[in-house]
């Protein structure tokens, strides 16, 4: 690091523009960075180990339109979700930055943490100035990857263009979720949970309420299931908005309303107090935003997600809670079916899991932000209703697989089952006393327990490695239950077996495995554990009911899987990809499975 930089960086840095960055205004940086690159002497370099999302985020912009009137960023290391400090969750990256202006920034990436095997030379990883643009977000990708994304936004319309939507609209903001978000518990009557280890009943007008869809309930294709109800005391306007429901009305029509409003009176009048402290309207929203965009025909676009997760709601019936959830309305003559399809499809989840703000554990942000720039392919209306069609067809049968794997934890929830016991799925294993007994009489019998326990315990974590190594491999797993023997298969041979059950009992545990198998598996010790609970039959007719639904639930999940395979078929054609492209989405693709 050049010292005239860091002496002037340590005098001069102003008060507060640490706080200043952390709210987004990074523009008051900007004199002394600027200043600082000019001190760097000629041969100097000036490196960094710091936050990486001015490349893609707003706040970014100005830094972004300096760099490139200078050009003295040169090199760049992306360490995307890798977490480099243990003390705090952080995206960073290395970034060189020259006095000399240059040609191109060498990229490279390194969600692994990785650093020893990198070329920055390489042809590849550099990505020119003129590329990079001035002031919108800067795609820090190189290689075939960056060829594809910026070939994509060349030639494909922009989700957030007025072709195709109407608008990218943020969720409903109360300010005080745990008094307006209740749970319902019969015909007007709601449950409040706004006081720690107190659920208060109320009575509260149905016509007040509505259907409520927050993060964990907005699943990719599945029409979602509100788990709560969002207290809504607005009404429409004649003029076509929506206003505030006063007093005089809520106490006339909605009573039982007022009184609960009037319980939490309080509360609601200090938020962002003063603002809300007045006479009239203290039971409102704070930031009154998108009301008359929840109830029209939208997708549901969960906002914390590993990859895209797109839902329709068709009807217009369900509001969206704020933060966790976005809406999107499509542009008048726009198929709304034919965004769902194309914004589930791997293209466009290829692009945003490049561009949007990493999170830890492999996860992102689908925000506006990182939404509106996803490539939609030009389609004609005929082409539009063919995927449009091809996306219904999706969500009614992703919904009808998470209704059917409901019915089939409820009749797996009243049979009887195994205790997980290692020796359940490797009979090999030896017996406790068994191993004791290897070691001379002459040591200690609590000496000789103490050994036979960590031996078994070696045994055991010799078998979960290798059950591991199938997982990390993604072998194809099957079970079968055959001549009174169940089994652990992968590509025919066994993984596990001589797991010895009378037939009624055996063919309940293979549908069991088969029904375990079907959901995604990367931990062995947790996976095991599931294995050897399988379930025994009782004396009503669940495990018969639960053998039908699992063979119900596997059929189904074949289908869903072609029906995808064709979807991603027709949108490679409308996306006009080439033999590479289309081997690099698929490559990626078969490293996210959707199941």
């Amino acid at each position: 690091v050049d010292p005239d930089v860091v002496n002037y960086l340590r005098a001069e840095r102003p008060v507060g523009t640490y706080e200043s960055t952390q709210t987004g205004n990074f523009d008051l940086y900007l004199p002394f960075i600027e200043k600082g690159l000019r001190l760097l002497s000629p041969g100097g370099r000036m490196a960094y180990i710091a936050p990486s999302l001015w490349t893609v985020n707003e706040y970014g912009a100005g830094l972004r339109r300096l760099l490139h009137r200078t050009r003295q960023l040169e090199r760049w290391l992306d360490f995307k979700s890798f977490q480099v400090f243990k003390e705090a969750i952080t995206y960073t990256a290395l970034q060189f930055f020259t006095r000399h202006a240059n040609e191109a920034v060498s990229v490279v990436n390194s969600a692994m943490g990785e650093i020893g095997s990198i070329i920055w030379t390489a042809e590849d990883n550099s990505v020119s100035y003129t590329a990079l643009g001035s002031g919108e977000e800067w795609v820090m990708l190189s290689g075939e990857e960056r060829n594809v994304v910026v070939r994509l936004a060349e030639v494909c319309d922009k989700l957030g263009s007025s072709q195709l939507t109407e608008s990218i609209f943020q969720g409903v903001v109360t300010s005080h979720d745990s008094i307006y978000h209740l749970v319902k518990v019969g015909p007007n009557k709601y449950v409040c949970s706004y006081r720690e280890g107190q659920d208060i009943e109320f009575t509260i007008e149905d016509s007040m309420m509505k259907p409520l869809i927050s993060g964990p309930q907005a699943k990719r294709y599945v029409v979602p299931q509100e788990d709560k109800h969002l207290l809504f005391p607005y009404i429409d306007q004649s003029s076509g908005g929506r206003e505030l429901i006063s007093q005089k009305i809520l106490s006339q029509q909605f009573p039982h309303a007022l009184g609960y409003f009037k319980t939490f009176e309080k509360e609601l009048r200090s938020r962002e107090s003063p603002k809300m402290d007045v006479d009239d309207g203290w039971w409102g929203y704070v930031y009154p935003k998108n009301l008359l965009s929840h109830d029209r025909p939208k997708l549901i676009v969960a906002q914390t997600v590993p990859n895209m997760r797109v839902s329709a709601d068709f009807e217009g019936s369900k509001y969206l809670n704020n933060v966790r959830v976005n809406g999107i309305i499509a542009a008048r003559g726009v198929d709304i079916a034919f965004l769902l399809g194309a914004l589930n499809g791997s293209v466009a989840d290829f692009v945003f899991r490049r561009i949007a703000k990493p999170k830890d554990g492999g996860w992102f942000e689908a925000n506006k932000q990182f939404i509106a720039p996803l490539p939609i392919p030009k389609a004609t209306p005929k082409q539009q209703a063919a995927i449009g069609k091809r996306a219904r067809l999706l969500q009614d049968q992703w919904t009808s697989r998470r209704d059917l794997i409901a019915e089939v934890e409820t009749r797996l929830s009243i049979l009887p089952r195994a205790t997980y016991k290692p020796k359940l799925l490797w009979p090999d294993l030896p017996d406790l006393k068994a191993l004791a007994q290897e070691m001379p009489r002459s040591v200690k019998e609590s000496e000789r327990t103490d050994w036979a326990k960590a031996r078994l315990k070696e045994l055991e974590e010799g078998k979960l490695n290798a059950l591991q190594g199938f997982l990390d491999s993604r072998a194809e797993l099957t079970a079968e239950f055959n001549k009174g023997e169940l089994r652990l298969l992968a590509g025919g041979k066994p993984v596990l077996h001589r797991i010895f059950l009378a037939d009624d009992k055996g063919l309940l545990a293979q549908h069991y495995w088969r029904y375990v198998l079907s959901q995604r598996q990367k931990d062995a010790k947790g996976f095991a554990a599931q294995l050897g609970r399988y379930p025994s039959p009782d004396h009503s007719d669940a495990a018969r009911q639960f053998i039908a639904r699992v063979d119900a639930l596997l059929d189904l999940t074949e289908k869903i899987l072609s029906r995808e395979d064709e979807m991603n078929e027709a949108l490679y054609d409308l996306y006009g990809l080439s033999t590479t492209e289309r081997r690099l989405i698929e490559e990626d693709c078969a490293k996210r499975p959707l199941l």
